[in-house]
């Protein structure tokens, strides 16, 4: 079982220092990394890393391609190893792994036991300290998805359908990328691994979540493995994480309504119009009461980015942005 964990750094290259010297430490060493760099200024930080270890590829992008194109040029230097490298025939695996966490020396180890005899997508647990997130919930016409813990989980077996592997730790099978292709790239940032997994469910692929039982659709052999035998221990970043950043709202309501656009049931699909209308008004009552005028600014944008199709990465600016 050979599997190329995809990385991708962005001004943060502490953090993926962190996660290698953690990889480096590894029991079963027979994996590669690909670490993205998304034209980093800190970029030299990571260069000037050493290691003795020989498994890490450096690719420097020259501008930000976002989650979506960055993990997409990680794809394809994978799916180009095994095609040209005979030991790679068999199980392959790709592993999106933010950069902002680090495991457990036996965690590749015990990872392949629990891969053999799988295919599709298999989501792992994120230990964020607090909680242990398990996967993530689809919730139509909402500008922002949830992540969920088992106890979640257990609650809302109802909604299992709904679920998808979050892509800060996701593992996907080679022969995936044959049946759907890769990442969307017109979200750039947010909802691309709900929109991934909800092509994969269409095209019934199966996806599992490790490291415990989980009531989706998946069909493994029952088990049980205790969270300590897989953990990916994920330090959630306010900075970058805060809903309330202007420039981050204005990707979530556009990604939303893209996403609902695309992937929704039929009822979504009518609904989302007046949905964005709602939106749209809600915000022109704030900016008139003169509450959180910025925030509503960029909200406003994003819409009107989603009915002029403006897609990818956002122009930074206001005005420019808007045009």
């Amino acid at each position: 079982m050979k599997i190329s964990i995809v990385t991708i750094n962005y001004n943060s290259s502490e953090n993926t220092i962190k996660l290698l010297e953690s990889l480096r430490n590894q029991t079963d060493k027979d994996f590669e990394v690909i670490v993205i760099d998304n034209n980093s200024k800190d970029v030299g930080q990571l260069m000037d890393y050493k290691t003795s270890e020989t498994n890490i590829i450096f690719i420097n992008n020259d501008k930000n391609l976002g989650y979506s194109g960055g993990n997409n040029v990680g794809i394809r230097r994978a799916l180009e190893t095994w095609k040209v490298d005979p030991a790679y025939d068999g199980a392959s695996w790709v592993f999106f792994l933010n950069n902002d966490t680090w495991v457990e020396s036996s965690f590749m180890e015990r990872l392949k036991a629990d891969l053999e005899g799988r295919e599709g997508i298999v989501g792992l647990a994120l230990d964020e300290g607090h909680r242990m997130v398990m996967a993530g919930l689809i919730e139509w016409l909402k500008p922002t998805l949830i992540h969920i813990t088992m106890s979640d989980i257990v609650s809302n077996n109802d909604v299992r359908h709904r679920y998808y592997s979050i892509g800060g730790a996701m593992l996907i099978h080679k022969n995936v990328f044959d049946k759907i292709g890769f990442l969307d790239e017109n979200y750039f940032l947010y909802f691309e691994d709900a929109d991934f997994c909800q092509r994969a469910q269409k095209a019934g692929i199966p996806i599992f979540f490790l490291p415990t039982k989980f009531p989706g659709r998946s069909k493994a052999p029952p088990q049980e493995p205790t969270p300590k035998e897989i953990k990916i221990y994920h330090s959630v970043s306010a900075s970058t994480k805060k809903l309330g950043s202007p420039l981050l709202l204005r990707y979530h309501y556009r990604n939303a309504l893209y996403f609902n656009l695309k992937n929704g049931p039929f009822y979504v699909k009518v609904l989302i119009w007046p949905w964005s209308w709602i939106i749209v008004l809600k915000q022109i009552v704030k900016i008139a009461l003169n509450k959180n005028k910025m925030e509503s600014k960029e909200i406003l944008f994003g819409v009107v980015d989603f009915y002029r199709n403006k897609v990818g990465k956002i122009k930074t600016g206001t005005l420019a942005s808007y045009l």
